[in-house]
């Protein structure tokens, strides 16, 4: 039980790290390295980008559209191939899908729909969605609500 709990807060934690404060860090020191790198050694370069405030907006205004049309490009290309990888590596997904198709075949076992079905009602009163439970499948539902 503690290791679980621990295991979600080091999600919890990389998720929070990778996706926002480390993201919001390297980006802003991406910006102040091509600054000094390209823009103060290059008098040029610094006669036209003045200052770290001018050359941010202006790498901003070329940055941000230049990541969106590679993003959008990422999203329309690369998610299938993404979602088929990480399908291929989900044994829940695999169970619950092959199931579902001996369930339709008919060849499910008592045993197997009561752990599937004990499995999916853990999930749903983790989560006090109970209000998801039929009255057939949980004796205990309140049938004057």
């Amino acid at each position: 039980m503690i290791a679980n709990f621990l295991r979600r807060r080091w999600l919890d934690f990389r998720n929070g790290h990778g996706s926002y404060l480390a993201f919001v860090m390297s980006f802003a020191n991406f910006i102040l390295i091509a600054y000094n790198f390209a823009i103060k050694d290059i008098p040029a370069l610094h006669t036209i980008f003045t200052n770290l405030a001018t050359f941010t907006l202006a790498f901003l205004a070329l940055y941000i559209p230049s990541a969106i049309i590679i993003g959008y490009w990422h999203r329309r290309n690369q998610y299938t191939v993404e979602n088929e990888a990480m399908i291929q590596e989900n044994w829940i997904w695999a169970w619950q899908n092959r199931y579902l198709i001996r369930l339709l075949q008919g060849k499910t076992t008592k045993e197997e729909n009561e752990e599937v079905l004990k499995y999916l009602e853990l999930i749903l009163r983790k989560h006090k969605k109970e209000h998801f439970l039929n009255h057939e499948l949980n004796p205990d539902f309140d049938k004057s609500d």
